[in-house]
């Protein structure tokens, strides 16, 4: 099973099949040339940059849309899976199984078999292993059904012009790392960038500040692999990583927890796994309806949410500035509690004391520096992780998911489950493909009646601006859902039935509703307290009229 299988490292120029001749390009003279296809000249409706988690969920729900589609997949690593293929070794999903990777397979495996192991299926978590065989199974079998050509180790400049064929398509280039390989290939429609919210992760970014030579700086991978013992572990960054190498510490390396020191530049909310009445919820969306409820009160929202279980806090006593995405249960939570925290803002450098031995800690100039002796090991957990500092990040509304007639950019537009964007996103596409999309009414929302398909969904579809505090930001993911359900067809009850089957979306449970319908009253109803400009405020109330046959969901 997906258990015990190892990651599959597949041909660095997989063909389909037994395809034939294709056909690719020669470009000499100012004009491009058809000539029988070879291993270096491709031909594809769709080539993908990046081989992660968001790039292969496009794939997968895009060929289950359009089964015909001939796609180029393209990444850097060695095997599909992306970061995970540089992840540290105890890394495990902080999210069910059941709602993460490919649509068409089940991460989490067979019930049957979970419920053999007396296991509960939706409490499964997926650790590296289970995660990169379950992309290779993937990109394994649709190389083999002959829709993907898989090129790994390869890399693609996403700032090369463009060149426009004068039959239709765009002629594009990407090579091997090494660069002793170039591809040119044929893109009949578009080239999709998956690499925008690829997380930055340890093992591949250096420290952001200065440590002096000498100071023993390590990864999450290193702690892993390395049996030596040190006096003491100071765990740089209290996101997703720095918690999952606290628990590491205590759990499996069995180290004092007064040993372990936590730097906490500031305090963030934290989604508990495990909520008392989990199947009463709305998942990601609970703290939507509530924020809309207390009129935009982020502080009000999370401490109202808190007291129902829904979310945690490192410390009680203190006020948490930032809500992201780590998720964790209450016996991780009270591992991080009985470490030392430190508190004294971001550091900015680590240097060797005046006595050569002793190793300096420094803050900002508010802080006086802190010291730990020689054998101290400083585990390196403060890499951005999926938002790495992007633009869309802040600002959604200036950047674009449907960049142009032939670029398409994988960015998130919900709130987890992380795969479900692009899941959404290829369908979309998919939709614009077949004819399939509600255009009229998404010209109707957008007030112009010219606009071509790509050009209603580049003016409706923005990232989540996750880091954003503004009102109208926090409720964005509800609006793009909003969105979808209005424009993904002309019948909101099949998008709804299409939520249903795909097994990534939380509407795939039994019992899941979003209260979306609930949610644009409220937004209409407190158009000030959310600044809504009048097109704003139009779009909603359109929204409300389109989805009220599943305003129960």
């Amino acid at each position: 099973g997906a258990c015990n299988a190892r990651p599959v490292t597949l041909p660095a120029a997989t063909r389909r099949g037994e395809m034939g001749q294709g056909l690719s390009l020669r470009v000499g003279g100012g004009k491009a040339t058809r000539e029988p296809e070879t291993p270096h000249r491709l031909e594809c409706d769709y080539l993908v940059v990046g081989a992660g988690a968001s790039s292969l969920a496009f794939v997968d729900s895009l060929l289950t849309e359009l089964p015909r589609a001939e796609v180029v997949l393209v990444d850097r690593h060695d095997a599909p899976g992306g970061h995970w293929n540089d992840a540290y070794d105890f890394v495990r999903l902080h999210q069910p199984s059941m709602f993460y990777g490919l649509a068409s397979r089940k991460l989490e495996g067979s019930w049957l078999w979970n419920f053999l192991l007396c296991r509960a299926p939706w409490k499964h978590r997926a650790n590296k292993s289970e995660i990169l065989a379950h992309f290779a199974s993937g990109v394994r079998h649709w190389v083999k059904s002959g829709r993907v050509r898989y090129y790994p180790r390869c890399e693609y400049d996403f700032s090369q012009p463009e060149a426009v064929h004068s039959e239709g398509g765009t002629l594009r280039r990407f090579r091997g790392c090494d660069g002793s390989t170039e591809y040119t290939a044929l893109v009949r429609h578009k080239v999709v960038n998956g690499t925008e919210h690829e997380p930055l992760i340890p093992s591949r970014c250096p420290l952001p500040f200065p440590v002096d030579k000498g100071v023993e700086v390590i990864t999450p991978n290193d702690l892993a692999a390395s049996k030596k013992r040190r006096d003491a572990y100071v765990v740089l960054g209290c996101g997703k990583t720095g918690m999952d190498v606290v628990v590491y510490l205590q759990r499996k390396m069995r180290v004092d927890p007064k040993r372990i020191h936590l730097v906490v530049p500031s305090d963030v909310w934290i989604w508990n796994r495990f909520p008392p009445e989990i199947w009463r919820r709305g998942g990601p969306w609970d703290y939507v309806h509530r924020y809309l409820e207390l009129d935009g009160d982020f502080d009000k929202t999370l401490l109202s949410l808190e007291a129902e279980g829904l979310f945690f806090r490192l410390d009680p006593e203190r006020m948490p500035t930032v809500l992201r995405h780590p998720i964790i249960e209450q016996g991780e939570l009270d591992l991080l509690k009985r470490t030392n925290h430190i508190r004294r803002g971001r550091v900015s450098s680590i240097v060797r004391a005046a006595n050569g031995k002793d190793v300096l800690v420094k803050f900002g100039p508010n802080f006086l520096p802190l010291t730990f002796a020689e054998n101290t090991a400083f585990v390196h957990c403060c890499s951005p992780g999926p938002f790495n500092g992007h633009l869309a990040a802040f600002t959604g509304g200036s950047v674009d998911v449907f960049d142009s007639p032939t670029s398409v950019s994988l960015y998130i537009i919900f709130t987890p489950p992380a795969s479900l964007p692009s899941c959404a996103i290829a369908y979309l596409e998919a939709a614009a493909r077949r004819g399939t999309l509600d255009l009229e009414f998404g010209r109707n929302l957008v007030e112009d009646a010219d606009l071509e398909p790509w050009q209603v969904l580049q003016r409706l579809f923005h990232p989540w601006p996750a880091m954003n505090r503004g009102c109208k930001e926090q409720v964005a993911p509800i609006l793009n859902l909003a969105l979808f359900f209005a424009v993904a067809d002309r019948d909101c009850l099949e998008v709804l039935r299409w939520f249903r089957g795909n097994k990534l979306s939380l509407f795939s449970t039994l019992y899941y509703r979003s209260n979306m319908w609930n949610a644009l009253n409220a937004m209409a109803a407190k158009r000030d307290v959310l600044r809504l400009t009048a097109w704003e405020e139009r779009v909603v109330r359109k929204l409300i009229v389109k989805l009220e046959p599943i305003k129960e969901f």
